[in-house]
């Protein structure tokens, strides 16, 4: 794990043992899901990707397009949730004569948030969970025939998310509900970098890597909450 990394993880769990000490309580139940899509900067994947199949340029774009959901409980502050994500395939283009190359990625994971600010239509929240994430690499040879190298490791997911209710129903005045938006931005980091496996016997090269990435995305959802 980077200095980096180290200093975003404990930054965030401080961030939110101290929120869990100085908040006020509020009486509030609900929860709310979303489907969101966005950006995410994987450092180093395409050096790595290289390392598997010459025919990646190792100085390729490593952005990626995530797509995912996310469904969350709320009860006064606490947030419990649940995410999944992907990278969509992603198309290296080859050098002549050279084998195609794809590549994408899937993402599970639990998180536990704590609201810092909220208003009858708006709330910011940081979280913190561990998941599973695995970063695969097809590479197709001109004679048709495709290997498939795998990377799967603990994750970690830190983010820090503001949630808009676009418009709710004014007949109830505890009840806050309707279309919600969700921008978050974040940072996915495994836990340890273990070595490649292949899908066919043929010897895998014996590069680590540790996938992580900075993220930023835009969800569209919606959700209820009782407030008292």
């Amino acid at each position: 794990m980077t200095l980096s990394a180290k200093i975003l993880l404990f930054g965030s769990v401080t961030l939110l043992l101290l929120l869990m000490t100085a908040a006020q309580a509020q009486r509030v139940q609900g929860g709310a899901g979303f489907l969101y899509l966005g950006a995410s900067q994987w450092p180093g994947a395409s050096a790595v990707i290289h390392q598997l199949n010459q025919g990646v340029d190792p100085a390729s774009s490593n952005q990626y397009t995530l797509i995912g959901g996310d469904l969350y409980g709320q009860s006064n502050r606490w947030l419990v949730g649940v995410g999944a994500s992907a990278l969509a395939n992603k198309h290296f283009i080859p050098l002549a004569g050279l084998d195609k190359v794809e590549s994408s990625a899937s993402n599970a994971h639990l998180w536990l948030g704590w609201v810092a600010w909220q208003t009858n239509r708006t709330k910011v929240y940081p979280s913190l969970g561990p998941g599973i994430n695995s970063f695969n690499v097809n590479v197709q040879s001109s004679t048709g025939g495709t290997r498939t190298y795998t990377h799967d490791g603990f994750s970690a997911d830190l983010a820090l998310t503001l949630d808009w209710l676009v418009s709710r129903k004014p007949t109830d005045k505890t009840l806050h509900a309707g279309p919600m938006l969700s921008l978050k931005v974040g940072y996915r980091l495994t836990t340890t970098s273990t070595e490649w496996h292949s899908d066919l016997s043929d010897p895998v090269v014996t590069t680590r890597y540790s996938p992580s990435c900075f993220y930023l995305t835009l969800g569209i959802g919606g959700g209820g909450f009782r407030v008292r």
